[in-house]
């Protein structure tokens, strides 16, 4: 997406506690960001508009995936899930959305999964974080209408099935038919075409998915047997660990170890456009 928008001409920043693998041009901004923390996102955010502006598009997309099962899954793993899969959403959007409301102009757009329609074996957490991500799209997609009157500030959700990149490595894809691996550029193209559209809505790539978020309305006893069947997606996991010792790490964050915001140096997680 860094590069798709890169190529436009548009200024794009780049908030990630990692820093950038690939040299995007002067109008490409990085910032190092500890999206788990409110305080950081708030310091930074400072910086991207002192020394770039106001965005006018947010994009969350940042994600973490642990892969294990309920009775494995550990405090740490389960707060640094939802700490960069949801809340990291609400500090971003509080950071960079009362400008859009108050020009009544902008976009956010909230990358979800086909995760948060259907929930298997191993990733009962990460599909608890991308249902919620889709809840809090859907929230504030009704609050800028109702809430806060600012209509044109439109909104854009990301449903996308597995992706090959090395946050997934080891995922046995099931239904490689129906619902094939993705590409990364795939999906950042489907992205940025619909950002650039101007118009809220939703992306689901491939388009195969929509059928899943229609497992609801089966009986109960064909959707238990459907996650269950799919026990084996999970199973060779052993993707990318963006923070290996979670221990260490909010150790750290609860000692006021937190990096500082603003470091400058050459993948992206989260873009503010």
């Amino acid at each position: 997406m860094v590069k798709l928008f890169a190529e436009k001409g548009v200024r794009v920043v780049v908030l990630d506690i990692q820093p950038m693998t690939f040299n995007a041009g002067s109008n490409v901004h990085y910032f190092k960001c500890d999206l788990t923390s409110r305080a950081n996102v708030a310091a930074v955010a400072q910086e991207v508009r002192k020394k770039v502006g106001d965005p006018t598009v947010l994009i969350n997309n940042a994600g973490v995936v642990q892969g294990r099962t309920v009775l494995e899954t550990t405090e740490k793993d389960l707060r640094f899930t939802f700490d960069v899969n949801l809340f990291a959403h609400y500090y971003t959007a509080q950071e960079f959305l009362p400008y859009m409301i108050k020009r009544d102009h902008g976009m956010v757009v909230t990358v979800a999964s086909f995760a948060s329609w259907v929930c298997v074996p191993n990733m009962v957490d990460y599909a608890a974080s991308k249902a919620a991500a889709l809840s809090f799209h859907q929230g504030l997609t009704a609050e800028l209408k109702s809430t806060y009157k600012a209509p044109r500030v439109r909104t854009i959700v990301v449903n996308q099935g597995y992706t090959k990149t090395p946050l997934f490595e080891g995922y046995q894809n099931d239904s490689p038919f129906l619902l094939p691996a993705l590409e990364p550029a795939t999906v950042a193209e489907a992205v940025v075409r619909k950002v650039l559209t101007g118009e809220s809505g939703q992306v689901v790539v491939p388009k195969m998915g929509n059928l899943t978020s229609g497992l609801a309305a089966f009986p109960l006893w064909y959707q238990t047997k459907l996650r269950a069947k799919n026990v084996t997606i999970m199973s060779q996991f052993k993707g990318r660990k963006v923070v290996k010792d979670l221990d260490t790490f909010y150790e750290g964050r609860e000692k006021g170890k937190e990096g500082k915001g603003g470091d400058q140096g050459p993948e992206a997680s989260t873009v503010l456009v």
